[in-house]
């Protein structure tokens, strides 16, 4: 279903704010395999480059002589990989999703198993990006365009925070304000993965190599699910990569990419009135459960619902019995 399309949420406030929480859903689950297949991508397509003098063929590097490697503000990189950890979010910025069939409440992607990639230059800095945060209501974005060649479609503008410098300066992350690291695994300085140089096909054994890996960070044994995505992701995005090393597409990009934070229209960023989420709940069920008995018609428990939203705080907590 099209993410503009008035269906599946017909009292949505405007169709921005539709699309929004569309795309909330749509980013939530997977950040591991994910963020694991872009660091996996970061080193066997660029760190296995190397600088071939003029007496030596380089028919066998796809980015001929060159010798490539990632660096931020003149300082190369020294070790990058996943970080893992929790993310500072607030209760109202959790998708939550109700079974009307089974009356139950399902929590969706649990900010304190958060995973993101991290950077340390040589000079002894650290940055991350994190590109799983939307899902939360932290809607920065940046302009993808520029980058969306071979194969990639034109996404337009997609989540992403990267942590640098600048934000250094004006928010110091702690593990109250932001993002708290509880282990952070190198992918750059891990022995196996440089042997990973074909992008479309993995043997079992490398196979096995990079779903270990999965399991180590997470903790855990992944999912099959999880390990199938990771496998799909990874020559997706190492292919990507090495075309854009073999034509040098990199020197094209923007010198700073174009960042845009998205708010709704109206967007109250004020904590909720008291017992708003918990007669918000009541409310949601005793509908539920109406419909779910064929007492009221879909159009009726879409008015229900637009009652909800039209009303001020103190007429809500009439509509439950709830005291203000």
């Amino acid at each position: 279903m099209h993410s503009g399309s008035e269906k599946w949420w017909p009292t949505a406030m405007s169709p921005q704010v539709r699309s929004k929480l569309y795309r909330q859903i749509v980013c939530e689950g997977f950040v591991l395999p994910v963020v694991l297949a872009t660091a996996i991508s970061l080193v066997t397509e660029i760190y296995t480059t190397t600088a071939i003098p003029p007496s030596q063929t380089a028919d066998w590097q796809y980015t001929d002589r060159r010798r490539v490697r990632l660096s931020h503000n003149r300082s190369p990189l020294s070790d990058f990989g996943v970080a893992k950890g929790f993310a500072r979010v607030t209760p109202q910025d959790r998708i939550a999703y109700y079974n009307i069939d089974e009356n139950k409440f399902m929590m969706g992607q649990d900010p304190q198993d958060h995973y993101w990639i991290y950077f340390i230059t040589l000079s002894g800095e650290e940055y991350f990006l994190d590109c799983g945060m939307m899902t939360f209501n932290l809607s920065m974005l940046i302009n993808g365009s520029p980058y969306c060649k071979y194969a990639l479609p034109d996404l337009a503008f997609v989540p992403a925070f990267f942590y640098g410098q600048e934000y250094q300066r004006m928010m110091p992350i702690t593990e109250f304000t932001g993002w708290k690291p509880r282990e952070r695994f190198s992918v750059l300085r891990d022995s196996l993965i440089p042997d990973l140089l074909e992008p479309t096909e993995y043997s079992d054994r490398e196979t096995e190599v990079i779903c270990s890996l999965m399991d180590k960070i997470a903790g855990r044994l992944c999912t099959s699910l999880e390990k199938e995505l990771l496998m799909k992701f990874l020559p997706n995005a190492a292919m990507v990569l090495r075309l854009n090393m073999q034509n040098r597409e990199y020197l094209k990009f923007p010198k700073n990419p174009e960042i845009v934070l998205e708010q709704d229209p109206g967007e109250n960023l004020d904590d909720l009135p008291a017992h708003e989420d918990e007669a918000y709940e009541k409310y949601l069920k005793k509908w539920s459960r109406r419909y779910k008995r064929g007492k009221v018609t879909p159009e009726r428990l879409s008015k229900a619902f637009k009652a909800w939203l039209d009303n001020p705080h103190e007429a809500r907590m009439k509509m439950v019995g709830m005291a203000t």
